[in-house]
């Protein structure tokens, strides 16, 4: 495995995390300001 390819292995999986950690966030804030949705159940 040449340089090249260990830097395309680490920004893809380094991007794959920080993708999820910013959706989890995003989330997680939102939950906190609007609070929890309502149960469409009913």
């Amino acid at each position: 495995m040449n340089y090249e390819m260990k830097r395309q292995i680490v920004y893809g999986l380094l991007s794959l995390v920080l993708s999820t950690l910013a959706a989890w966030l995003a989330a997680y804030i939102t939950r906190k300001v609007l609070g929890e949705p309502p149960d469409q159940m009913g």
